[in-house]
């Protein structure tokens, strides 16, 4: 899916109208009364139509008419819930953050922010609602970045865990995963327990007999992902939850397992694809360098000019390293003979690693200028490092906190939604 096409799907997640609505709002009838907002029956059909078009782009197969309404009833309802709660939180995006948003999104599609808005309405959209869709979508990112980062705390014992159960095995694969969710709510009854397992075994007995594993999410799953076939997206071994890793990594893609009981309720977790992780291979490049800074006794010419005698002198012989200890600015690798160690990409200012770039093992540069002062630099080595191994402890602390920033989150969304008041006017006894 292209980048337009992604956020143009963002439309099917347009928002609820608080209970005060406009006047040509307040006489669309109201399908869903979501604690302090509405959910009207032109925005329900309004997103359906958008997710069918969305369903027919990716070729997929479309939930039959009731389920479908249910899913998207049920997005917009978590939706609306998650906004209120930014509201009381004081979460708002402002109109300069979301031109900046517009902008990349444009910049992203290789287009100007014009050309952007003529080919979303050559779409058929509205812009000025899609731009505050994209807000909302930002005020839900926001709320999720701060309770997640409040809330998930991974300890360099979980870490030391980690690498001790799993090895060197943790570099090998990435998995892509889907799962389905059976709601259980906080306190549930026995009835409501059985009516979950229930449910649970219908679909784990429709699996046995070969059916999609896709089309069951999109008609049992409770879970967000449920329009997308309940696709959770590829996940390296330690963004896999804990609930079901084990499950996980002994299945075969097209392998599935459950219910396995969280306190959200039973799970089903399915392994479409499992492929081997690309190796990360870093170029670094170790060189020296002389500073000298022009000043208001040192001219911009005058520092040019002594570095072009000092590259002469080099070249005659003389040693780089005593030249940058006696003269260079640059305190911290002057005493080291000019040398900054070994740097990867993005670790020094754009001109010094352009320079770097293009010169051979050994080869003197030419003096030039940078923010920091005038250069003359040396490489003296080059290597390529494999990260895939030198920063496993990293990799792996920021591959569980991300799962753990998920787990919370998603674990608070579903107790909001089981404390939320909802009421479906049009059906008395919901």
């Amino acid at each position: 899916m292209t980048t337009l096409q992604r956020l143009t799907f963002l439309l099917i997640f347009a928002l609820p109208v608080p209970l005060m609505a406009a006047p040509e709002t307040s006489l669309d009838t109201i399908v869903a009364i979501v604690d302090e907002s509405v959910i009207t029956e032109r925005q329900l059909n309004n997103q359906i139509q958008l997710v069918t078009i969305e369903f027919k782009r990716s070729k997929r197969n479309l939930p039959k008419g009731e389920t479908l309404q249910r899913q998207v009833l049920e997005a917009l309802i978590s939706d609306s819930l998650l906004l209120q709660e930014s509201k009381r939180r004081g979460i708002g995006i402002s109109d300069s953050q979301l031109n900046q948003t517009m902008q990349r999104i444009a910049k992203q599609n290789k287009l100007s922010l014009s050309d952007y808005r003529k080919a979303l309405l050559a779409e058929g959209l509205d812009y000025e609602k899609y731009r505050e869709t994209v807000r909302r979508e930002l005020i839900i990112s926001t709320l999720q970045r701060q309770y997640s980062q409040n809330n998930a705390i991974i300890s360099e014992v979980e870490v030391d865990d980690f690498i001790a159960r799993n090895g060197d095995e943790e570099a090998r694969f990435e998995y892509r995963l889907s799962h389905i969710l059976i709601p259980i709510p906080d306190a549930a009854t026995p009835e409501q327990i059985n009516e979950a397992q229930q449910s649970a075994a219908e679909i784990i007995s429709q699996l046995d007999q070969g059916a999609q594993f896709d089309q069951l999410a999109n008609t049992f799953s409770a879970a967000d992902t449920a329009l997308q076939g309940g696709d959770l997206g590829w996940r390296k071994k330690a963004e896999i939850p804990g609930l079901f890793s084990n499950e996980v990594l002994s299945m075969d893609p097209g392998g599935y397992a459950g219910p396995i009981r969280s306190p959200s309720g039973l799970h089903i977790v399915f392994l479409n694809q499992r492929r081997d992780l690309e190796q990360v291979l870093t170029k670094q490049t170790r060189s020296r360098h002389i500073l000298i800074k022009p000043n208001e006794l040192v001219s911009e010419q005058d520092s040019e000019q002594r570095l072009l005698e000092f590259r002469k002198r080099i070249l005659d012989g003389e040693d780089f390293g005593r030249l940058a200890r006696l003269y260079s600015v640059d305190y911290t690798s002057g005493a080291l003979g000019g040398d900054i160690g070994w740097q990867q990409s993005g670790a020094t200012v754009k001109e010094y690693e352009n320079v770097a770039n293009q010169l051979e093992f050994g080869e003197l540069s030419q003096p030039f200028r940078s923010q920091f002062g005038w250069h003359l630099i040396e490489v003296t080595a080059r290597r390529t490092v494999d990260e895939t191994a030198q920063n496993k402890r990293d990799k792996i602390y920021g591959q569980l906190l991300l799962q753990k920033k998920r787990e919370v989150f998603d674990l608070w969304k579903r107790r909001l939604r089981d404390k939320a008041y909802v009421i479906y006017p049009d059906k008395p006894d919901a």
